[in-house]
């Protein structure tokens, strides 16, 4: 059940669930995502995934966060309509399509809008393995940045953020360019993003393995 709410920023909220028994969940990994039923507005109940954001080192609860899309399919709004503190969730256990590699190389992690979520449980458990990890995370605007503060304590100098508005803007080729040749890239965000990413991976001779992504769509 929900159990708490976040308003993150202007059109981003988070969810804290619990068992509904106050039980331990079950483990999860970094990159686990949950699908939970949402009605729509028409009546109609509906399948949604949304990444698990919190650190898997605990399992008192899960958190997600869901971006409103105006524009979306009646999900995210839905969402942020009815699901309040005490709504009850019938979820499926956590499923894991885009998980971390398991051993010592490094990480970069690059973070479009929305898709920091997922990367936000990676960051937890690549820090807590001991991992080098650097994060670059784009938005749009100031608001747009959540979970911006406790970034910055987990990375220090090693996060980047790039707000367009101030005419900030990730330069995938010189990231990409001076990657370490053990490092793995994790990308999450919009299609041009990751698409974006995977060329200049594809240009610069880095192995495809070495490129996991997850999309937002």
């Amino acid at each position: 059940k929900i159990t708490a709410t976040r308003q993150r920023s202007e059109r981003v909220r988070s969810y804290e669930l619990r068992a509904v028994d106050g039980s331990d969940l079950p483990e999860v990994e970094a990159g686990s995502h949950l699908r939970i039923p949402v009605r729509l507005i028409n009546g109609k109940l509906v399948d949604r995934q949304y990444s698990i954001s919190s650190d898997p080192a605990q399992r008192q609860y899960y958190e997600i966060a869901v971006l409103q899309e105006q524009e979306g399919r009646g999900g995210s709004k839905a969402v942020h309509d009815s699901f309040t503190l005490g709504t009850r969730l019938n979820a499926d256990f956590p499923a894991n399509q885009f998980a971390l590699h398991s051993d010592n190389r490094p990480a970069v992690l690059i973070a479009g809008g929305i898709g920091i979520t997922p990367l936000r449980s990676m960051a937890y458990s690549l820090t807590a393995n001991g991992n080098d990890v650097d994060m670059h995370y784009a938005c749009r605007t100031e608001d747009d940045f959540v979970f911006k503060s406790e970034l910055e304590q987990i990375f220090g100098k090693r996060l980047h953020l790039y707000n367009s508005a101030n005419k900030e803007f990730l330069s995938l080729p010189a990231l990409l360019k001076e990657l370490s040749d053990q490092a793995i890239v994790y990308v999450c965000g919009p299609q041009g993003l990751i698409n974006a990413v995977k060329e200049e991976a594809r240009v610069n001779d880095i192995a495809a393995d070495r490129v996991r992504f997850e999309l937002f769509s």
